[in-house]
């Protein structure tokens, strides 16, 4: 079985195209080594993200995602075991996401509510705002 979480937070400060970048290029290395795939994506002020791999693996990397000072409000959308992976092609696809873009999907998931925000969104709907981001 692969454990997965869904999880959203808020960045604590913006980031950089470097400081993504070096984010990024840390991230898959280590997920990688680690047997964790998933994706990321940065939009507004909040990160969503989902991986999944081995259970000890993904505790492990949350425990360690849990202390960094780079986001803050972590809250887990949701989390358990399944028999096979989502993303196995991916070791961190990621997706900085325009404010437009973001916009256009969040009211696409939500056509009856006025200015929409990631806050607004059932684990379902995220799932479905990660489906428009696959490649």
């Amino acid at each position: 079985m692969i454990k997965f979480i869904l999880y959203s937070s808020k960045h604590s400060f913006d980031l950089s195209k470097e400081e993504l970048n070096g984010l990024i290029s840390e991230a898959r290395y280590n997920n990688n080594k680690n047997h964790v795939t998933g994706i990321l994506l940065y939009l507004n002020n909040a990160f969503l993200q989902y991986i999944e791999g081995p259970e000890k693996n993904i505790d492990t990397l949350y425990n360690k995602i849990l202390k960094d000072d780079r986001h803050h409000s972590l809250s887990i959308l949701e989390s358990g075991l399944k028999p096979a992976r989502k993303y196995e092609e991916w070791t961190m696809l990621f997706k900085k996401v325009s404010l437009q873009e973001s916009d256009q999907l969040l009211q696409s998931l939500k056509p009856s509510k006025k200015d929409v925000t990631i806050d607004d969104l059932s684990p379902e709907d995220i799932k479905l705002f990660f489906d428009q981001f696959e490649l």
